[in-house]
């Protein structure tokens, strides 16, 4: 069977958030003519920084996350805003969050954050030689503690489960895949 893509019959936002929307999808499948509804949360781009200092240490951010109700270990990211380019989103991010920057970026990599129901994707770059540079410059309801770690610790701390965000451990296998790690 060859797989292509569903022909929207309709589409009704039911719901718009503060950082999404719940839209109600009917589709229909090209092979089998069969309707169904669906659910897809619309959300901004995401972009990740995995900023590794000249002594090979990792910027690393700690904060509470209310949808697991835990403080997780991360890097610093954040979602590119309407209109905004992806690459001066990272930059922006990574200034604001942990007051680190860069003159030396690479673009490593981009996921789709879950297309089963979401629609955004997150990019991943990588800011080597980053220094800190500014003073944080948070959101509103911002909370971050920034800490460095060694790049070599980087897969302990993904194994352990210490770094679970999804995100941001598929930023470190492209970091893995590039050639950087």
């Amino acid at each position: 069977m060859k797989i292509t893509k569903w022909k929207t019959v309709s589409s009704e936002v039911a719901l718009k958030a503060n950082i999404f929307r719940y839209v109600k999808v009917k589709s229909e499948s090209p092979t089998t003519g069969k309707v169904g509804d669906f659910d897809i949360i619309q959300c901004l781009n995401w972009v990740n920084i995995i900023a590794v200092t000249k002594d090979k240490k990792v910027v690393l951010i700690k904060q509470y996350r209310h949808g697991t109700d835990q403080v997780t270990v991360e890097i610093p990211g954040g979602a590119v805003h309407f209109n905004e380019d992806v690459f001066l989103a990272a930059q922006r991010e990574l200034r604001e969050e942990t007051g680190y920057s860069s003159s030396n970026w690479k673009h490593i990599g981009r996921v789709d954050a879950n297309p089963a129901f979401m629609n955004n994707y997150c990019d991943t770059y990588l800011a080597l030689d980053a220094e800190k540079t500014h003073d944080q410059e948070f959101d509103p309801f911002e909370e971050i503690e920034v800490y460095l770690r060694d790049l070599k610790d980087i897969p302990q701390l993904v194994g352990s489960g210490e770094i679970s965000h999804s995100l941001v451990v598929a930023a470190f296998y492209f970091l893995t895949a590039a050639g950087e790690a």
